[in-house]
């Protein structure tokens, strides 16, 4: 599958926006051991000392989110279970109440690619009482996602009148070809 030359752009941009501050960070950390290092870190056992580093070292990659970013791609499969979990949730930041909890939906789905990798993705989680995107995703459907972004779209049939934009998740006319609300490409097709 060959992607629109404005979303591989926007992937692109996506991976820099992650790994250039990654680089700083681990220049500007590397820099403070090299020169107080020593003195941060006064001790006589180098086991200790090297762990130290090596733990200060990580914490660019943990404050960017680098890896779990690499680790996400750009995909495309068949939808082959949809599984629905309805948890308790709450919107208080502090201890909560009866009066602040509330149902949770939360989406799963098992997806097989073309090559036969199954892959499985949590695709939505919102109140139970609002019925949001219950019926979006069926068994069967095609679907794919976009590098960075959070949203698996279901690829329109034929029939269908609608598409969602992979990188908003935004409602756009089929007849279209970019979306009317962030003004990338729609993916009608794989």
């Amino acid at each position: 599958m060959t992607l629109p030359k404005d979303l591989q752009i926007y992937c692109r941009n996506r991976i820099l926006k992650r790994v250039i501050p990654c680089i700083i960070l681990i220049s500007v950390f590397a820099t403070i051991l090299a020169l107080w290092g020593s003195v941060i870190f006064n001790t006589d056992n180098k086991a200790f000392q090297t762990s130290c580093y090596v733990v200060v070292m990580l914490i660019p990659f943990v404050i960017t989110g680098v890896p779990h970013k690499l680790i996400d791609s750009t995909y495309y499969g068949t939808v082959k279970k949809v599984d629905i979990v309805t948890t308790t949730d709450n919107d208080s930041s502090v201890k909560p109440t009866r009066e602040h909890l509330y149902l949770k939906n939360t989406i799963y789905l098992t997806i097989e690619r073309p090559d036969g990798k199954l892959i499985y993705k949590k695709a939505f989680s919102g109140k139970a009482r609002l019925q949001q995107n219950i019926n979006a995703y069926n068994e069967g459907d095609l679907v794919f996602h976009l590098y960075g972004t959070n949203h698996i779209v279901v690829l329109p049939d034929a029939n269908d009148s609608t598409v969602h934009c992979a990188v908003c998740a935004y409602y756009n006319s089929i007849e279209t070809d970019t979306c009317r609300s962030c003004g990338h490409s729609l993916v009608k097709h794989v």
